[in-house]
């Protein structure tokens, strides 16, 4: 949310008595505060003007952009309510209104504002973008389209019309415009960083002189890593170069066992590379790939030998309910589930009917937020007597040895789905109705990754009827012999 123009001296007009005097020396301060970069005296000024019902709307709205500036969100709506009922006209308040909406989940009332800036200016850029938003979120995805595109013939530069049309661009399978469009996470208000950056070159896309590596680096989150990262031999092969990867460090041994790269290279040593070219890990548009387009085989992720082997002894140990091990992951980081991630988790109770299944052992592979449903969960008895022990255990190479010893693995859109496919295991990913962007709008599979089966919400937010599909099909693999006991 950006400060209103002229901001803090809107409105007023010449001062007539004691009164209009006073709020024209407190909206001056608060000029000169702001200017001064003291936003405790601004807000103390504009409290002041608050207090004394100014009819001013920009003392409303520079205050509320000045808190939104802060992360201090518990006051802007009040505020922004105050400026509309004095400025009904205005797209910005509108705008500004809406996109407070959006942060705490009113999206009806959000779509509405948004709707009604872009009727009061047709050619606003963020109001046009922050509408497009929400409709692509809602599945309308043409209308979302055409509106980013309205936003781009206003202001051809507005970095977050480009990166948001990635989203339904590549959702609908155009991975040509869309990763172009996906280009632009490094020029958006809150960029998108690589996690370090070596003091090279980026590389162009040009011959890279002899001698000279490659570095590949990671950004994004752990999911993004999991699966980009094992497109970096298909980079090394047609570019006939050595490849360095710098991922997340617990990620690290994953790529090093993988052998996807010639070295794995902390963070903390980008710093001292003299030599080659980098690019940052997301490369399916250096690469080309399209949905189409059949991936070749990639090497797979693997935990270490001794991980494999003492997980493989804690669960045959273990007296479970049931010969049959499902992996289940339901939520992923809820700091992430915003804009097109919103949604995709469930709560654990929602698995019951899996639980129902006699021929099944629960193994719980959620860290960090959601792991604490187990405990309470009404299905308690049915994960496996070695729980405990796996709950203690973080690292991803464990992580990895406890979803190889799975039949399979049941998990919404997270992190776990990389990590389990890239080992090769029998994965079935819980979709929302519309999903990210990697696994598009319809179909089973995944060309991403062959073990991979994609179950998808048939209505918005129906988790239930989904579950229920999920856990007929299983037990009829079962029954058939399609997944058998160990």
């Amino acid at each position: 949310m950006a400060p209103s123009q002229g901001f803090g001296a809107g409105g007023g007009g010449a001062s007539r008595g004691a009164a209009q005097r006073q709020e024209r020396q407190l909206e001056q301060r608060a000029q000169r505060s702001l200017e001064a970069g003291d936003w405790e005296g601004a807000e103390r000024a504009y409290r002041l003007l608050v207090q004394r019902q100014s009819t001013n709307p920009a003392v409303y709205t520079n205050l509320a952009a000045l808190l939104s500036l802060q992360r201090r969100p518990d006051d802007l709506e009040p505020l922004l309510r105050q400026a509309l009922a004095l400025s009904p006209d205005d797209p910005v308040v509108h705008n500004n209104l809406g996109q407070v909406l959006v942060q705490r989940g009113a999206l009806q009332p959000a779509e509405a504002c948004f709707a009604a800036a872009v009727a009061l200016d047709p050619a606003y850029p963020q109001a046009l973008t922050n509408l497009a938003n929400l409709r692509s979120q809602g599945g309308a995805l043409q209308e979302a389209i055409a509106l980013y595109e309205r936003a781009l013939a206003a202001d051809p530069s507005h970095a977050e019309a480009h990166w948001n049309l990635a989203h339904p661009l590549l959702l609908q399978g155009d991975y040509r415009r869309g990763l172009r469009q996906y280009e632009y996470r490094t020029a958006i208000a809150e960029p998108i960083r690589p996690h370090a950056v070596p003091p090279l070159p980026l590389w162009d896309g040009s011959p890279l002189p002899a001698q000279d590596p490659l570095v590949l680096v990671s950004e994004q989150g752990l999911g993004d890593s999991l699966q980009f990262m094992r497109l970096a031999p298909l980079l090394r092969q047609r570019q006939g170069c050595s490849v360095l990867l710098s991922v997340q460090e617990k990620l690290a041994p994953l790529a090093e066992r993988a052998g996807l790269a010639d070295r794995v290279v902390p963070h903390a040593e980008l710093p001292g590379l003299r030599r080659g070219r980098w690019l940052p890990l997301p490369l399916p548009g250096r690469l080309g790939i399209e949905p189409t387009q059949p991936l070749p085989a990639l090497p797979p992720l693997q935990p270490s030998a001794e991980a494999r082997q003492r997980w493989a002894a804690v669960l045959a140990a273990a007296d479970d309910p049931g010969p049959i091990r499902v992996g289940l992951h339901w939520q992923g980081d809820p700091a992430h589930e915003t804009t097109s991630l919103r949604g995709r988790s469930l709560p654990l109770e929602l698995l019951a009917p899996l639980a129902a299944i006699p021929q099944l052992t629960l193994v719980s592979l959620q860290r960090g937020p959601g792991m604490e449903q187990v405990a309470s969960c009404g299905f308690r008895d049915r994960f496996s007597r070695a729980q405990a022990a796996m709950d203690d255990a973080w690292a991803f190479d464990d992580m990895a040895a406890m979803a190889e010893q799975c039949h399979l693995v049941i998990s919404a859109d997270s992190a776990m789905v990389h990590l389990a496919a890239g080992l090769g295991r029998p994965t079935w990913v819980l979709l929302k109705a519309i999903p990210e962007w990697r696994w598009g709008l319809e179909g089973s599979g995944s060309f991403w990754y062959p073990s991979v089966r994609l179950w998808r919400q048939a209505r918005a937010g129906d988790w239930a009827g989904l579950i229920q599909a999920v856990a007929a099909n299983l037990e009829a693999q079962i029954r058939s012999g399609a997944i058998p006991p160990c």
